[in-house]
């Protein structure tokens, strides 16, 4: 933390890249750490992410390397022994699980320490000393109700979610979490949306301009959620895959639906619409399952894309069908092919 705090002290009158996640609790803590660049004099600037992108993306890392920037802080990305800007100084705040980091990069982590805390509620911690804490505590509340939910066991989170009001809370975090789910890729929307606003109530009560929006694409998720929810699952053994084509990020709330009919499996969720030529999957499970284990122990050849990163109950990824399929049948889904990954009813709604 010390280390940490030394590193953006020497970012002052710097050019500085924010690079945060796209949920909640990441655009909670880009919104922290822009507000305490800020009060330490350096230059700030955001970059997100597009959709399906994350910072390890080659085409992301490209638009970042053509910024004309000093420093780079990257905040709840994951971890990886991947490079990122070669020569700039950079700083990773995270909590996912990883025991490997890019090199040259100074790394903040909450990971090992339990309990866990959650991205902006770090990032919150770390910044403290440049900024009047208390006006923007509501940021890590709202960063760690979206990650850990509202009983998540952090000492300071019952009293500061009183005073940000729980229902705003809750609200806010609906309405910016279906920014990124939604086909049109609202996140950067609803990071202005953040940084506009004082509180959750100003979003929650639409207070502040872009929360109408948001609102729209809350209602195109609840559509698209309803309609993949209806996929009948095939089973291999304790596993359930459930396969539909969306444009909306639906994958993870049709599992979550999923492990609650089905309380004794691991859900597996593909999307195979939601990128030209991938398919996004999750894997959900009531049992604790160290889903990410489950992942990393199958006998697989090299893989075309991502998968295996995030939480031990909470992982997935994003591959070419072949090497989705492939996946599928080291979990014992066998016969699948690639006319079942056709992307059909892509359109939301």
């Amino acid at each position: 933390m010390d280390q940490a705090r030394e590193f953006l002290e020497a970012c002052r009158d710097k050019h500085v890249l924010v690079v945060p996640h796209t949920d909640v609790d990441g655009l909670s803590s880009g919104v922290l750490m822009l507000r305490a660049l800020q009060s330490l004099g350096a230059r700030p600037t955001a970059r997100l992410p597009g959709k399906g992108e994350d910072v390890h993306h080659p085409g992301f890392l490209e638009r970042l390397g053509a910024s004309s920037t000093e420093a780079l802080v990257v905040l709840d990305m994951g971890s990886r022994a991947e490079p990122l800007l070669p020569g700039v100084p950079t700083l990773v705040v995270d909590h996912h699980a990883s025991e490997v980091f890019p090199p040259g990069a100074q790394v903040l982590t909450a990971y090992g320490h339990e309990p866990v805390a959650n991205t902006s509620l770090l990032t919150y911690t770390l910044t403290s000393s440049f900024i009047v804490p208390g006006p923007l505590e509501w940021l890590a509340v709202l960063g760690t109700v979206a990650d850990l939910g509202a009983d998540a066991p952090m000492p300071f989170l019952r009293d500061a979610l009183r005073r940000a009001k729980r229902s705003s809370i809750t609200e806010a975090v609906a309405l910016l979490n279906a920014a990124r789910r939604s086909s049109r890729f609202a996140a950067p929307l609803a990071m202005q949306v953040l940084l506009r606003a004082g509180s959750a109530t100003d979003i929650a009560e639409g207070r502040v301009p872009g929360v109408d929006a948001l609102r729209d694409c809350r209602l195109e998720v609840q559509r698209e959620v309803a309609r993949c929810a209806k996929t009948p699952p095939r089973f291999a053994g304790n596993l359930a895959l459930l396969l539909f084509s969306s444009e909306a990020q639906v994958h993870p709330l049709v599992a979550m639906r999923w492990v609650q009919r089905l309380p004794d499996h691991i859900v597996v969720a593909a999307n195979t619409g939601y990128l030209p030529g991938r398919v996004n999957f999750v894997l959900r499970s009531r049992e604790p399952v160290d889903l990410l284990a489950l992942l990393r122990g199958l006998d697989l050849p090299p893989m075309g894309g991502s998968f295996a990163h995030g939480h031990s109950r909470a992982t997935g990824g994003s591959l070419p069908p072949a090497d989705f399929l492939r996946l599928m049948d080291a979990l014992g889904f066998r016969g699948l092919s690639d006319r079942d990954l056709d992307r059909r009813g892509v359109a939301p709604g």
